[in-house]
């Protein structure tokens, strides 16, 4: 049985990769985080250059301004549980964490396979610019 089946979603729309967290996030950490838009799906990540959390939706991408101290506190450690590397100040990450804000679910994904879903969900969303 695939990742996606045993979480309860259909493999088209979690990849097999992506690793739900089990354990307890803040409530709203989309919104902790820096984000306010209103795409389903956002990763975020921690860059070094720009020394903050960046997020990525379906639809454009963004620096917040000051949650890299949430995100140290809360996701870079949970991270160190899950075996990934969310980004510091000493690297690049390499994975991200991904919220589902529609069944209000989060996972860990490696970075290449997160942005290759966001931009295949893309591909599929109507435009409304």
């Amino acid at each position: 049985m695939s990742t996606a089946a045993r979480i309860g979603g259909a493999s088209s729309d979690i990849p097999d990769d992506f690793v739900e967290i089990v354990d307890c996030l803040p409530s709203q950490i989309d919104r902790q985080l820096g984000y306010f838009g209103q795409c389903r799906f956002v990763t975020f990540r921690y860059e070094p250059r720009a020394e903050d959390v960046m997020w990525t939706d379906e639809r454009s991408f963004g620096i917040s301004t000051g949650a890299w101290q949430l995100f140290h506190r809360e996701i870079s450690s949970l991270a160190g549980l899950y075996d990934v590397n969310v980004g510091s100040e000493q690297q690049v990450a390499e994975h991200v964490l991904i919220c589902d804000r529609v069944k209000l679910t989060a996972y860990f994904a490696p970075r290449a396979s997160a942005e290759g879903f966001l931009a295949r969900r893309r591909e599929v969303l109507p435009n409304v610019a």
